[in-house]
């Protein structure tokens, strides 16, 4: 682990530079993630994957503190950046982490993205409400009905992204903390479970705040990248440089298909 805390090493390199991986990585998720494309890649560089602070704490960081956070902890290492990459709705971080690395290096990195996003307030509602039903069957059935009329509330009530992050955050704890004790969770694994929700609406509602304080950064990474794209792709996918499709593949297994590794080993020797 690397950077206090803010990286962790996926992979060892043999060469001198690291690749970053940008997402947040969490049990129970559907989506394969960077540690399962790392077991297949073929590449010279250590593959270096972000960290959320510690889940129980439940910190909350705009986009601009996220970026600071992992930034300290590549600028302590000194080693070259050879690339960046993010998955998904991570993309904008991916880009402006890209930009600011290479202002500092005075060479830019390459830019690879999975499946990129820039999450809107439809994405972290869909978020709440899968997490909400996979993770709490505790609930009753009332009790996950009224939830879920929660959510639809605060997204057709906030002004933005950030004001739904916050209530969704409100209301999954006022669900889950019970949920949990039935469940038989002791303090410690119900503060982790509660705060890592929160701590990954903080992910999501700053990496769009940081597409929209950067726009410039934002776009030039973009016009220089490489998207790796599954069937479940969007348009952001097709607005880059260079696009390498894999239509026969599902989005959750992106990352963890030997046929997408192979091409992303090769894009990065």
């Amino acid at each position: 682990m690397s950077g206090s805390g803010s990286w962790a090493v996926r992979s060892d390199g043999t060469a001198d530079g690291i690749v970053l991986a940008v997402d947040f990585p969490g049990t129970g998720r559907r989506e394969a993630g960077f540690t399962d494309l790392a077991e297949r890649l073929d590449i010279p560089y250590a593959l270096w994957e972000t960290l959320p602070p510690p889940l129980a704490s439940g910190t909350t960081l705009s986009g601009a503190e996220w970026i600071d956070r992992w930034l300290a902890g590549v600028e302590a290492s000194g080693r070259p950046v050879r690339a960046v990459m993010g998955f998904c709705a991570a993309s904008p971080y991916a880009a402006v982490l890209a930009h600011r690395i290479g202002a500092l290096q005075g060479e830019m990195p390459d830019v690879v993205f999975f499946d990129p996003d820039i999450p809107q307030e439809f994405f972290l509602y869909w978020q709440y409400q899968q997490i909400m039903e996979r993770f709490l069957p505790e609930l009753s059935a009332e009790e996950t009905a009224a939830a879920r009329q929660r959510g639809e509330q605060a997204r057709e009530q906030a002004d933005d992204l950030t004001a739904l992050g916050a209530e969704l955050s409100r209301s999954f704890c006022e669900y889950g903390e019970p949920a949990c004790r039935r469940a038989g969770l002791d303090d410690e694994r119900t503060a982790e479970f509660l705060g890592g929700f929160t701590t990954y609406v903080s992910f999501v509602c700053g990496s769009s705040q940081i597409a929209a304080q950067e726009p410039e950064a934002l776009v030039g990474a973009w016009s220089t990248a490489t998207a790796v794209t599954s069937a479940g792709s969007g348009e952001a996918g097709r607005l880059v440089a260079k696009e390498m499709s894999f239509p026969d593949i599902a989005h959750v297994d992106l990352l963890a298909t030997a046929e997408v590794a192979a091409t992303v080993s090769a894009l990065l020797k």
